[in-house]
């Protein structure tokens, strides 16, 4: 394990990353192949800050403070990112080891950028955003769940001894208790609302059905009346 007096960001890794951030930001767009093309670079660029960290041993799940401070001052000073962006790539990263150490046991002493980045994949990790999520256990909510949340609330988290997130101890709302009898209210309205509409539809589309049967009905007595 590498401690905090030999700990080092390589230039290789510095420059990978900024030759990643630098296409990044050549590929804002809206349309998919750009999209995908900004995520496999982002992921790339974090395969090696999450390889310059793998070997160093966590403190309660946590980079230590030294190493996180010379990390931070490489992706500023040499990559050029900003400090915002410096701080997720440590947060994301260090989650990251965390997240790799749980689901295969042990890190690789020789682990590659492209290894880790074949790892998260096989977890379906194949963005930053994604990643983020991970890291906060937020990865497998439904659509559903999150919109509970908001609407209802959920505990905070914490971490654990570890450095894992875990639930909290603090309940947090999301709308008020007035609020949340008024959206109830509103649902049950929207739902009868929906339902009567489906029933509706359903029942004119029975009636158009019975309508072409009875076209086809008359038309073969008439066939067979004119026949006779």
């Amino acid at each position: 394990m590498t401690n905090s007096k030999t700990f080092t960001v390589s230039d290789t890794a510095i420059n990978n990353v900024y030759s990643a951030e630098q296409e990044i930001a050549s590929l804002k767009g809206v349309n998919k192949e750009n999209n995908a093309a900004a995520n496999s670079a982002k992921m790339g660029a974090y395969g090696e800050v999450i390889a310059a960290i793998s070997q160093v041993k966590l403190v309660k799940g946590n980079l230590p403070r030294a190493n996180s401070k010379i990390l931070k001052g490489s992706l500023v000073e040499q990559a050029g990112v900003k400090e915002a962006t410096a701080k997720r790539y440590l947060e994301n990263s260090v989650g990251a080891v965390r997240l790799l150490k749980d689901h295969f046991a042990e890190i690789p002493t020789q682990y590659t950028p492209d290894a880790i980045v074949k790892d998260l994949a096989t977890l379906e990790i194949d963005s930053e955003n994604k990643l983020a999520k991970a890291v906060k256990g937020e990865s497998d909510k439904s659509k559903a769940q999150r919109l509970a949340e908001q609407v209802v609330g959920k505990f905070s988290n914490k971490k654990d001894e570890k450095g894992k997130r875990v639930q909290g101890d603090v309940f947090k709302d999301g709308l008020t208790d007035e609020e949340l009898d008024e959206f109830e209210n509103a649902m049950r309205e929207l739902k009868a609302a929906r339902t009567a509409y489906r029933n509706s539809e359903a029942a004119k589309a029975a009636e158009a059905e019975a309508a072409e049967e009875n076209v086809a009905v008359d038309s073969t007595v008439a066939e067979f009346t004119d026949a006779a």
